[in-house]
């Protein structure tokens, strides 16, 4: 009998420290099941990667929590999701406007989390869809253009989309597609709202003529006008900031008409895998904290959120700049729609160079 207890007693010790180990990390509910959290998150990330990689290693210095990340663009961060649905691989997406979020959150690919950060945020900038997204920061549609390639074309850099037509500039523009990347879609949507649906895709006809290529990623065309290759990259203006920083001679001019903007977002995927919930969140918690929030405009020239972080001051006043009422609710819904009717009416992915 005083075995039996003694065995019964080692047992019930032994499940004690099993059970004190497994709450050190925390825990989270899968089902009816207890899972052990990790001190780890996996990402995936439509920014630029030097960008990706600064948020990256001061969240671990922070937290401790270690990060796995794969850097694609925006519309091939969907792809992967949506292949991936059945058994997701990664608990967070960071980046991406809330059209592209909430296209993607239609999809069945984005969880709600509802941030107990987001009383830090602008009011105008909360998520008004019940923790669809999580906004972290502004970027601006605009034109870079490559000041030696202008003064060769005896043409100032263009200050309206209309400008952009100008034969002079015909196969000197160049774009992301706006299938494949959510920078280039937030530019083709702000043209479909500009002009409205009809007049816009006639422009966009017209506008094709001008492209030299449409690229896979929104920071790609800004690097061919550094490079000589196009006088015009239609993009955000954060990449070029960081373009002219490298050396390169560009001048950043935004559409006098109107233009649209990104309220870059970070979002929990849907059943991702179980154990890092907690990291998950904590990371997206982290990502509007003053000190990202810092990291955000003064590093990588965003617009930031927090209500207690000003913006660098060599940036463009926010004010300053002619903004669109940009709609993102329409933008995200019709996505699917428009960027066929794109892809259809104007130029496949599958032919983005321009044509001979």
């Amino acid at each position: 009998m005083r075995k039996i207890f003694t065995v019964a007693l080692l047992v019930l010790i032994a499940a004690s420290m099993l059970f004190a180990q497994g709450g050190s990390e925390g825990s989270a509910s899968a089902g009816d099941s207890q899972v052990k959290q990790k001190k780890h998150v996996s990402i995936y990330t439509c920014n630029v990667e030097e960008e990706a990689i600064a948020y990256f290693e001061e969240f671990t210095k922070d937290t401790g929590i270690e990060v796995d990340y794969v850097r694609l663009s925006a519309g091939e961060c969907i792809t992967r999701m949506e292949a991936e649905k059945a058994n997701p691989q990664v608990s967070v997406m960071l980046g991406g406007s809330i059209d592209t979020i909430v296209s993607a959150y239609n999809k069945g690919l984005i969880e709600k989390y509802n941030s107990p950060m987001m009383s830090e945020i602008q009011d105008q900038y909360k998520d008004n869809m019940d923790g669809i997204f999580t906004p972290y920061s502004i970027v601006v549609t605009c034109f870079a253009s490559n000041n030696k390639l202008l003064k060769q074309l005896g043409i100032q850099a263009p200050t309206s989309w209309a400008e952009l037509l100008q034969p002079k500039l015909v196969g000197n523009v160049c774009m992301a597609h706006p299938a494949t990347s959510g920078a280039a879609y937030t530019g083709f949507s702000s043209i479909l709202q500009c002009f409205g649906e009809d007049k816009g895709f006639e422009f966009l006809k017209n506008l094709d003529k001008s492209i030299v290529q449409y690229t896979k990623a929104g920071a790609a065309p800004i690097r061919m006008a550094g490079l000589e290759e196009t006088t015009v990259a239609i993009c955000y203006d954060l990449d070029v900031h960081t373009v002219i920083n490298d050396g390169y001679d560009l001048v950043i001019t935004y559409p006098s008409e109107g233009t649209g903007y990104e309220i870059s977002c970070v979002e929990l995927i849907k059943n991702g895998p179980a154990e890092e919930q907690d990291a998950a969140k904590a990371f997206i918690d982290w990502m509007i904290s003053e000190k990202a929030q810092k990291m955000c405009t003064e590093r990588f020239y965003r617009y930031p959120l927090n209500k207690n972080v000003a913006v660098r001051p060599d940036m463009t006043p926010f004010g300053d700049i002619k903004l669109l009422n940009y709609d993102f609710i329409w933008s995200g819904e019709n996505k699917v729609r428009l960027v066929e009717r794109f892809e259809n009416e104007v130029r496949s992915s599958a032919n983005v160079l321009k044509n001979k």
